[in-house]
């Protein structure tokens, strides 16, 4: 099996701008054609305030409206460093606090399982957001969204996720 046939990679947001009251979502995933989404998030030079992480279905492209429980884990070390790649327990949140104090520089591994989707709804579309919501807001720095899919249908080629 190649690539295409075991995941989907899809680049979500690049080097996204945390600032003072920014709200940032990713490109929507319309999830119909993938059973698993996994989030890696690369924190950049956060600094001054905590921030929040949601993950949202909704029924079309862009629409956050149902706030999903999802498992995640970081980095055992700041990006570059011995135990970078070595993820700490899996947990599971709705809300996750994104700390300039200690998340600065590591990746954070989000997954969500699409039967845990809001699908009789028909909320098929998925949404991460990251908003500055956290004692008083001011965070600062950057971040990349890389999401891998795990296809329904395997084949050789596959086609966009984001419409």
């Amino acid at each position: 099996m190649n690539i295409a046939e075991r995941r989907k990679i899809v680049p979500v947001l690049r080097y996204g701008d945390l600032n003072a009251g920014a709200t940032l979502d990713t490109d929507s995933i319309n999830m119909k054609n993938y059973s698993r989404c996994t989030f890696l998030v690369q924190w950049h030079a956060i600094g001054v305030a905590d921030g929040t992480l949601r993950v949202y279905s909704g029924a079309t492209d862009g629409a956050a409206t149902t706030a999903l429980t999802f498992h995640h884990a970081k980095g055992g070390a700041a990006q570059g460093s011995a135990d970078c790649d070595v993820l700490a327990a899996d947990a599971t949140s709705s809300a996750l606090t994104i700390a300039n104090a200690t998340d600065d520089n590591f990746l954070q591994i989000i997954e969500v399982d699409a039967a845990d989707m809001d699908t009789g709804n028909d909320h098929e579309w998925l949404t991460l957001r990251i908003s500055d919501d956290v004692g008083g807001g001011g965070q600062t720095g950057n971040v990349t969204v890389i999401a891998i899919l795990q296809p329904r249908y395997p084949g050789n080629r596959s086609a966009t996720a984001l419409t």
